[in-house]
Order: C-alpha cells, then structure tokens, then sequence
C-alpha cells in the first residue's frame, strides 16, 4: 500500500446522495468484523452498536437539535482504492447475520493428527507468516474490489468522524499511519476501547497482535478526540498508557456501558425468572457415573481467560463429587499448546470434562440455563461480558476479582483471586453442599439487571454528540 493522502483517493468517489439536512458523518470502521467468519467479543460489540446506531439516523440521544444530528455510515476498506467505502448488499448481511465457522488457521490444523496440528499451528503462529497470509489476503481482495470501486466515500473534511468499534488493529491500514493525514485533513477521530493489555502485559499476547494493536492504541492517543471506554478500570488503564508514553494532550475519556442480549439470541421463550426449573441440556457425557451438574466456563483459551485453574478446581473436587462435569466453551487461542495438551490428555476428558469450540447462541444459551455454576477466572479483563450473560440465565457466577469483573458482577456474583485456587474450591464446595446458599445466588443472579444494548448505543449517540456537535455546527454554518 502507497502512503495514505485523505485529500486524494486513488479512485474518485461517485458522487453521494445530497443529505436532506447537513450533518456529520461518522464512518464506522466494520472491515475486520465482516470479513471474519466468526464472532468473538468485538465484532459482537461492534455488530450490536453498528445495528442501534444506524437503525435511526434521526435520533440524538443528547437532545440535539433535529438539524445538528450525527449520521451513522459503516464502511470497509477497499484495498482497491485504497480508501473507505460503503458496504455491498452481500458484506451488510454478512455484518447482520455473522457465521460460525473456525478461524482458517484452526481449520488447517484440525486435518492433522494432534503432533502435525500443533506443528502447523506454531508454524502458521510466526510473525513472518502471519504477514505472509496478510498479504495473500490483502492481494486476493484487490482482485475483488474492482466491482465495488463506485461505492468510495469522499475524502474526510470537518463534517467527517472516524468512529473504531471494532478489533481495527486487523485491519489493512495501521492507524498511526492514518490518523495524521485524516486528522489534517480536517477529520477527526473516536475510539472504544475493550482493554490495553496488549501494552501492560504483552506476554499474554501474540507478538504481531501486540505489535498491531500497540500502533493501534497509540495513533489514536496521538491524533483522536473522545475514547470510549467499556469500564471504568479501562479508563485508568488508558489514561495510565497515556502518562508512560508521554503523549501531553487532552484525552476524553468516556464509560461506555456493555449491553448484554444472550437470552434474546439464544431464542430463549422466557425468561429465566420465570423458568421453573433448569434444564439440563444433552451433552456427550461418557462417564461411568451420569453427570448431572456442570461447571462451565466460557472464552478462547488463551492465557489470560485461564482455563488452567478451572482445570485445577475440578480436579479438587471431582472425586468428592462424581456427578460433577466441567464444560469449557471456546476456541482455540495462541500460546495455549501445553494448556490444549493438558485438556485433551486429561484422564477425564471426554468423559466428565468436555471442550466445545464451534457453539452457537442457541446452544450456549442452553448451556448457560443448564449449568449448576458458571466460572470467569481471568487473569485480567476489560469487563468481563460471560458474568453478565451467565446471570441473564438465573446461572450463578464466581468470578476473578481481577481487572473489571467486579464491575460486571456487582455484589451478584461471588469472587476470588485468579491464582488462590483453595478459595475457588471453598466458594465451589459450598455450592455443592449448601442448598440455601445455592439458592440464594441463582435469586441473585436471576435479579441482576445488566444495561441492555439500546443503553449501550445511547451512551455512544450522547459522548458523540458532545465531543463532536460543534462540528455540526461548523458544517451548517460553513
């Protein structure tokens, strides 16, 4: 890709339908959630603000002025033009109703025996070949585009607003390189922001995530004007990145509430309140003693969302318990080898410990309602979306005090240390042998009341209208 110039795409534009009143635009970046063929918790955020915020262009919920409202407008990139455009009949259905397939690199891997697989995935994991298969991917979609080149927005100017919902590290313009020239331009620029710990702990990470999202994060604290953040603790973790890179601007930071729609996506009829009793769905079980409660626990198994210490809680009081299951539900991370190896070697597995991967929202609605207690042990989190699905299903939590779970959770849930493994399995015993006790947290859980994704959406509509009405203004008045 040559250098980005906003004031000169390398096509020009078609013409754009005159607005029936002036207003900002706000291109939404959805380049990286149409083009994946699954959902993991970004795109599942930028797919229901995208939904809410384009749904009715006409609505301000700051109360705005009817004529001074910002227009919602999803874009992609197209690396044929090297500039955004609008979205095709195909890509907006595509962002409406996502697919379920496992990410290529899985798929590849799962065609070999287990050695070969974790060859393959290590291999495909370096730094070069992730690059490699970027640039295949980037010169197939240059082929691609060619049909689509009428549909390029015009250049930024100070009607224009970057708006990033999305994991926008992936896509094909790094926005350190963007930024500038938007911003000079006379664009400016917004971002939400789920975490920073690509920067705080890159050890946890992919070494080409870290250093993606890592120009990712900074371009915007260089150049953008409002930051959405999910919690309150990932505020104080960006305005902390703020201060250790010396970035001496103004930074607007706002929390943006997380909504939560699980039960209406896993179809469920009712609610669970109203649920008398709770199903137990049919899983493979295959032990000698029929499983009739689960532990479950749900996110990619990558070294953060530690899986190992649900590993080790069960293990403690398994055998204490023989109709106790553990059901794990997520697909396959990155440096997690020896983790996969302990899960699929476990004398268990199979039998009273399942791994599923490739699930729906139909059936992990199910294994929400099912589950006797749901377990989120992460080493850290930006909120921490599993805590409020599971109790949307009158499911019990226990969660890691780390991070932004206790934000999630409220006094609802129950926690302990993502490492004191002892006080997992008090919290987990008295589950398991104090009736009352049980009781009383599905009561909790059941009356746990999570901001809905309309709340979400509005809190976006109001920081934007806030930061950047003026520049309505602005474009009415020339």
């Amino acid at each position: 890709m040559g250098t980005i110039d906003p004031a000169r795409p390398h096509v020009e534009p078609s013409p754009p339908a005159a607005p029936s009143r002036p207003a900002v635009t706000a291109v939404i970046e959805v380049t990286d959630t149409v083009a994946l063929p699954y959902t993991t918790g970004l795109q599942r955020v930028a797919r229901e603000l995208v939904s809410r915020l384009t749904a009715d262009p006409d609505r301000s919920a700051a109360g705005a002025d009817a004529d001074a409202g910002i227009r919602y407008r999803p874009a992609v990139w197209s690396v044929g033009a090297d500039w955004y455009r609008d979205l095709t009949p195909d890509e907006s259905d595509r962002l409406t109703h996502p697919g379920s397939t496992m990410p290529a690199s899985t798929a590849l891997a799962e065609r070999f025996p287990r050695p070969a697989a974790t060859a393959i995935r290590r291999v495909l994991a370096v730094p070069a070949m992730r690059d490699l298969r970027s640039r295949a991917r980037l010169a197939a979609r240059r082929h691609a585009e060619r049909p689509h080149l009428g549909l390029v927005l015009p250049p930024p100017d100070r009607s224009t607003v970057l708006l990033d919902l999305e994991a926008a590290w992936n896509d094909p313009v790094p926005r350190d390189l963007l930024l500038g020239p938007w911003t000079r331009a006379g664009g400016a620029s917004a971002a939400l922001v789920a975490d920073v710990l690509p920067l705080m702990r890159p050890e946890w990470f992919d070494s080409v995530l870290v250093r993606d999202f890592t120009r990712f994060i900074l371009g915007h604290l260089h150049h953008s004007d409002l930051f959405l953040c999910i919690s309150e603790r990932t505020r104080l973790d960006l305005l902390d990145v703020v201060a250790a890179h010396g970035i001496d601007r103004d930074i607007d930071t706002r929390v943006i509430p997380l909504g939560s729609d699980i039960v209406e996506r896993s179809g469920a009829a009712e609610s669970p309140a109203a649920a008398p009793t709770r199903a137990t769905p049919e899983l493979p079980w295959a032990g000698a003693v029929p499983v009739e409660r689960y532990l479950l626990m749900v996110g990619t198994v990558e070294p953060r969302k530690n899986q190992a210490l649900a590993l080790d809680v069960f293990d403690a009081v398994a055998d204490a318990h023989p109709d106790l299951g553990l059901v794990l539900v997520g697909k396959r991370g990155w440096k997690v080898e020896d983790l996969i190896e302990r899960i699929e070697r476990h004398p268990q597995a199979g039998r009273r410990i399942l791994w599923l991967q490739e699930v729906d929202d139909d059936r992990l609605g199910e294994l929400y309602r099912g589950a006797f207690l749901s377990l989120t042990p992460a080493r850290y989190e930006g909120l921490g979306m599993t805590v409020t699905e599971a109790m949307q299903f009158g499911t019990p939590v226990i969660a890691s005090t780390a991070g932004a779970l206790p934000e999630a959770g409220g006094d609802a849930a129950e926690y302990a240390g993502p490492d004191d493994v002892a006080a997992w399995v008090g919290l987990i015993e008295r589950h398991l042998t104090d009736v009352d006790h049980h009781r009383a947290a599905v009561a909790r859980a059941r009356d746990h009341r999570p901001p809905t994704w309309d709340d979400s959406a509005d809190a976006v509509r109001v920081a934007m209208d806030e930061v950047f009405g003026a520049r309505t203004q602005a474009a009415l008045h020339g």
